[in-house]
């Protein structure tokens, strides 16, 4: 897909009405297990060549590039994990402080080495060190060579004083990386330097919007990868301030440009231009490009997972990818790329990129302030819904009425459904997109209201304490479905003003605690939503859902995804119905029913007639409190105990019952977990010293008719995270129901 970031909005629309976005290649089913496992071995194999506090350098002390070898190790280890306390960390950092790196190369990773310390390591005056040592090491061209121009690095007094001389495009990218890590980290930069920087890589782009190692010659993949970063990192630096009001002219040809050719020459395979030379460097330049960038696909290609999933063919039995260089810049893009999304911001038509930098400024602020590296990237309209959960909040921004058409607002209403979360924002307070997200909202979710959350919402204090607390949000009861900002957020996030404006900030931190539960992410690639996949079932078992006056179905696809999973796991086929009337619920048709809700309510006369003569013919009826409400649970409990003579009472159902016996139903114990019946629960439960599952029962002639659960097993099925939700975590919630299904059914897994 041609891209349109800072393109203004005639050309997003021509280019909207050229392309067909409703497909998007795709790659096999994703194994993120198989991935973290790459990662690993790969860590492993590096350590294997480490000997004595570094790894075998390619070049003698007295050569420019000496101590590279080390810095790229280290600093592919630190992005995949390793702690910077462990005994071999302490020892490798210790070497490279004692270097006296007389190369670029060196300089500028040994400075992304500092950077991943944070704020309070003792090497923050080596960080320092090294940027000033680059800043001074440039060209008057903007480039880099592979030593310094000038034997004495003096101060730079005049710009145009600085030498000049040969330069190459690796060089100057590792230099401005190192140069960047520090500004990122609170070394001060000049301005001059940016400026210079910029004019280089815009002279040396190539008209097809590609880069290559010098300005002769033609543009390829490494080189290209390389350029657009950089012109990233100077945008940033440059540029940023210049989105104070919605109406500033976005365009940045050099970004377009090189997005341009990106999304023609992606190719996950091999290093576009030069096949499999410098392959594994180019994997590096395009996980920094997607992650500057913040997109997802290149074209329609997803360079993530089919970078990695090509990566994981090539990997070799001992973990590496030939070279320990090789190895290195191959463990970058595996690790860097993997961790989590947190926001997908939303490409639609309309002024969704009023502010381009927004999220790249917050999450990076996340990243330093929580020390957990999140990230961000954007999405547009035609990507299949179960595309977008990478993240667990789409972000919507906008200056004036977005264009959702019926079909978007559906696609934005499943991914909602299926356990997402929609944060929007009013760039400069437009009272016409508070108006038209209203609407959108309306048409979305008919039966709940957008209204201002009250101040004592936990969204203001979960973490931080917020002043000005402004939030709209709409409610299905369990968890919020979205929230809105109907005040400008993004300005603060676009101009950096984490201390100025730290509310903003830090009302940002809050949202992504509440949505994730205080920080439970999922790694990129991994969707909440599963992919159905084809199977012969080996039984059918048939569940019907309870319809009443009532909150009686807050989340619509939990058992949708119930169904998808059983079948994935088990080849079990799960027929679930749509809510039923109570008299419409025959035990003949469906074995066992499910109730939820999230209020109180009141049976009428009718309804518990017939429910009873459901119970009494044969059915089991589950019901459960969703998100852990307290009036549900109280109502469930009257309105059952109606239905029967006083001495038929709820009792916990005993440890060696049935149901938390997972081999009575052919599952076999999990290697390295335990099975039945020891549960965990979400956050908000977890005050329990016991992990036994609290299950009441309630039999009928000696009969279990009744399963009562008061902690949460509707949002456990749905799989999302949330503060405040009172219940079993997700996999228990699965493990459960998984269990009292297969029991009223009858059935077993053989």
């Amino acid at each position: 897909m041609t891209r349109n970031l800072f393109i203004p909005m005639a050309v997003i629309l021509a280019i909207i009405l050229l392309l067909p976005l409703r497909t998007t290649a795709q790659p096999g089913e994703w194994d993120a297990q198989a991935v973290s496992k790459a990662i690993e071995k790969a860590k492993a194999y590096l350590w294997t060549q480490w000997s004595n506090g570094h790894w075998p350098e390619r070049y003698k002390p007295n050569e420019p590039n000496y101590g590279g070898v080390t810095a790229l190790c280290t600093y592919a280890l630190l992005a995949a994990g390793e702690s910077h306390q462990s005994p071999r960390m302490k020892k490798t950092l210790k070497w490279l402080a004692e270097l006296n790196p007389l190369g670029t190369y060196t300089r500028g990773l040994r400075a992304n080495v500092w950077a991943m310390l944070g704020r309070n390591s003792p090497y923050r005056k080596k960080l320092a060190e090294d940027v000033e040592w680059l800043v001074r090491s440039v060209g008057k061209h903007g480039g880099y060579n592979y030593s310094p121009y000038r034997k004495v690095l003096r101060p730079i007094r005049n710009i145009n004083e600085l030498p000049g001389g040969r330069y190459d495009n690796s060089n100057s990218q590792l230099a401005v990386l190192g140069v960047w890590a520090g500004a990122r980290n609170g070394v001060e930069v000049p301005g001059w330097y940016w400026k210079l920087v910029e004019k280089h890589w815009i002279e040396d782009q190539h008209p097809d919007g590609g880069w290559s190692y010098q300005k002769s010659g033609s543009s390829y993949g490494s080189m290209s990868a390389a350029g657009l970063a950089t012109m990233f990192i100077c945008f940033d630096a440059i540029y940023y301030r210049q989105f104070i009001s919605c109406k500033a002219k976005t365009d940045y040809m050099p970004i377009v440009r090189g997005l341009q050719w990106m999304d023609k020459n992606f190719d996950p395979a091999s290093n576009p231009g030069r096949g499999n030379s410098w392959y594994y460097y180019y994997l590096y330049g395009v996980e920094r490009v997607g992650l500057a960038s913040g997109y997802k696909y290149f074209g329609k290609k997803d360079w993530y997972k089919l970078g990695a999933t090509n990566l994981l063919q090539k990997q070799g039995a001992a973990g590496g990818w030939g070279s320990i260089v090789d190895t290195s810049f191959a463990l970058l893009f595996l690790a860097r790329g993997q961790h989590p999304v947190l926001f997908n911001k939303l490409q639609y038509p309309g002024t969704w990129n009023c502010r381009p930098r927004d999220l790249a400024n917050l999450t990076r602020w996340i990243t330093q302030r929580f020390e957990k590296p999140v990230n961000w990237q954007i999405i547009h309209m035609g990507v299949p819904v179960p595309e977008w959960h990478d993240a667990p909040i789409l972000y919507i921004s906008g200056a004036t009425k977005p264009k959702f058409t019926d079909e978007d607002i559906e696609d934005l209403r499943q991914f909602v459904l299926q356990g997402g979360v929609i944060f929007s924002e009013s760039a400069c307070s437009r009272v016409s997109f508070n108006m038209a997200m209203q609407r959108v909202y309306a048409r979305m979710f008919p039966r709940y209201e957008l209204k201002r959350l009250s101040r004592d919402h936990p969204i203001y204090t979960i973490h931080f304490k917020i002043r000005r607390r402004r939030l709209m949000g709409i409610s299905n009861g369990i968890r919020l479905l979205a929230i809105h900002s109907p005040m400008d957020l993004s300005r603060a996030w676009q101009l950096n003003r984490y201390a100025t404006q730290a509310d903003v900030f830090h009302l940002a931190a809050n949202v992504y605690f509440f949505v994730t539960d205080k920080g439970s992410l999922r790694k990129r690639g991994v969707s909440l939503w599963p992919v159905a996949r084809t199977f012969t079932p080996v039984e059918t078992v048939k569940v019907g859902r309870v319809k009443y006056s009532g909150n009686y179905d807050p989340e619509p696809l939990a058992w949708k995804r119930f169904s998808i999973l059983m079948g994935n796991k088990y080849r079990v086929k799960v027929e679930v119905s749509s809510p039923m009337e109570l008299k419409d619920l025959k035990a003949s048709d469906w074995p066992i029913a499910a109730m939820t809700g999230t209020s109180s309510f009141t049976f009428t006369e009718d309804e518990r007639q017939a429910l009873r003569k459901y119970l009494t013919d044969g059915g089991l009826l589950l019901i459960d409190a969703a998100g852990g409400s307290k009036s549900f649970s109280k109502s469930a409990a009257e309105e059952i105990g109606k239905l029967f003579s006083s001495d038929v009472r709820y009792r916990l159902i005993p440890i060696d019952h049935k149901i938390y016996d997972n081999s009575s139903f052919g599952i076999d114990k999990p290697a390295g977990k335990k099975p039945l019946p020891w549960v965990s629960y979400r956050r908000a439960t977890r005050v329990l010293a016991s992990h036994r599952p609290r299950l009441k029962g309630l039999w009928y002639k000696g009969k279990l008719v009744v399963i009562f659960s008061k902690d949460d097993l509707t949002a456990g099925l749905l799989g999302y995270p949330c503060w405040g939700v009172s219940g079993y975590s997700p996999n228990s919630a699965f493990a459960l129901v998984r269990n009292i299904v297969l029991y009223a059914s009858g059935k077993e897994l053989n």
